[in-house]
């Protein structure tokens, strides 16, 4: 796993999606206890992308659909353990409920289509007081490994993650997104015309000066925090919830070994708000 992949996971497991706002600001509209209750009832379907982002072998799961359930479960093996309530602050997590399946999931892989079935899931929101954004955590278990050629979904615990944001939260990260695409364009824009201009003179000291903008509008690029941006989704990229919460639907596939071990990026995650009554 890349060290860009781990910092996504990081921030999406441990809700510090605010934390390059810089801002003390601004909590959560509502109790995150009473967040989640609203959310009971809501279904969600999902689909994975399981696989290294460069590889050609790619095991898409898709038609998965889960009611976000109201019921807390009883004993350990209803469940598997989470992020935030097995974690190591289990103080932002609103605590788990049942993940209730409605639809398993389908791939194709050599032997034609193929039934993917998620066990004992659960779901928590996980939002750190004081954040503008969280975390929604879908989490379930593998009875085997899932495979299509190379790509491999593997036994065991797997947590699907999706970022969540207040509207206030949203719409000053998506106000720094724009502001940082800017400083990165138009830092491109200068060192691409600083080395050109340094190219066409035949005048040494033009040329070390040219080479002396170009560096600088490539460390102004450089600063910019690129990485954290793509954390924030546009506003066609995210869903409304009941209360004050839109949750971006383009998420990651991972697995831990709680409390403490270290998250394993295994893919990409799609997720739809959808009517239950459908």
């Amino acid at each position: 796993m890349s060290l860009s992949s781990l910092i996504t996971v990081l921030v999406l497991i441990l809700p510090f999606g605010n934390a390059f706002i810089r801002e003390k600001t601004a909590t959560p509209t509502r109790d995150l206890s009473q967040l989640v209750e609203a959310q009971c009832d809501q279904r969600l379907s999902l689909a994975l992308d399981i696989g290294n982002r460069n590889d050609i072998s790619r095991l898409a799961i898709k038609g998965m659909e889960f009611d976000l359930s109201k019921q807390i479960p009883n004993s350990n093996d209803e469940f598997v353990k989470m992020p935030g309530v097995h974690g190591p602050k289990p103080s932002s997590s609103g605590g788990i409920k049942t993940l209730n399946i409605v639809q398993d999931g389908s791939f194709i892989s050599m032997a034609g289509c193929e039934t993917f079935k998620p066990m004992k899931g659960c779901w928590e929101i996980i939002w750190k007081e004081g954040a503008k954004s969280g975390s929604l955590l879908c989490g379930f278990e593998t009875g085997k490994d899932y495979k299509r050629n190379d790509a491999t979904l593997p036994q065991g615990t797997v947590y699907v993650s999706f970022n969540t944001w207040s509207s206030e939260g949203l719409k000053r990260a998506q106000e720094l997104k724009e502001r940082t695409s800017k400083r990165i364009s138009g830092a491109l824009q200068r060192k691409d015309e600083e080395l050109a201009k340094m190219a066409e003179t035949t005048n040494v000291f033009q040329k070390a000066l040219h080479y002396y903008n170009a560096l600088s509008a490539a460390e102004v690029y450089a600063t910019q925090p690129n990485a954290r941006m793509e954390l924030v989704p546009n506003t066609d990229q995210v869903a409304h919830f009941k209360g004050d919460m839109y949750v971006s639907t383009n998420g990651h596939v991972w697995t831990q070994e709680l409390p403490s071990g270290k998250p394993s990026v295994l893919g990409t995650a799609k997720m739809q708000l959808i009517s239950n009554d459908a």
